[in-house]
């Protein structure tokens, strides 16, 4: 494991410690395909909070940033200002950084690639977190908006068997 350099990580806000929180990446890949993808919102909420808040003055909106990430062709450079964010605040607490141009690439060539790079992301930056507070970093707890995400694909996939069914029911 590598060390934080001296003086980023302090230099926070004082609330900024309790953002260094560790996603479990299991929970992660099941909270992307249980809310059939919704929860990468709550991810670009949680992750620009937590990290775009120690590298950018001022920092970005999360929810705007959340927002953004649900605009077709927008979506992509909302990947890239988040990850772009994440890659920075690695290399400030000397861990490794992400391929943020070959993720880009791979998210706007294979949609489905999101379920490996979104989980390689958080690995990094559980890394970067752990660095930076000297292993003193949380785990993460289920917020409203993970829960509203959940809902959400689910009640997506609700809306979807209705119009089947009805649709078959009508056929009929």
């Amino acid at each position: 494991m590598t060390t934080a350099m001296p003086g980023n990580y302090a230099q926070q806000p004082q609330h900024a410690e309790n953002l260094a929180v560790i996603r479990s990446i299991g929970r992660c890949v099941l909270l992307l395909i249980v809310s059939s993808g919704f929860w990468s919102i709550a991810w670009m909420y949680h992750t620009t909070k937590e990290v775009s808040s120690r590298v950018a003055s001022p920092p970005p909106s999360a929810g705007l940033r959340a927002f953004l990430s649900v605009i077709p062709i927008v979506q992509y450079f909302t990947y890239y200002w988040a990850w772009n964010d994440i890659d920075q605040y690695c290399k400030r607490v000397r861990t490794e950084g992400i391929p943020v141009v070959l993720f880009l690439v791979l998210a706007i060539v294979f949609s489905i690639a999101n379920l490996i790079t979104f989980p390689m992301i958080q690995s990094k930056l559980n890394d970067a977190h752990r660095a930076a507070t000297g292993g003193q970093a949380t785990n993460a707890k289920m917020q409203g908006i993970d829960w509203a995400m959940i809902a959400l694909g689910i009640a997506f996939w609700a809306v979807i068997w209705i119009v089947i069914i009805a649709a078959a029911a009508s056929s009929n």
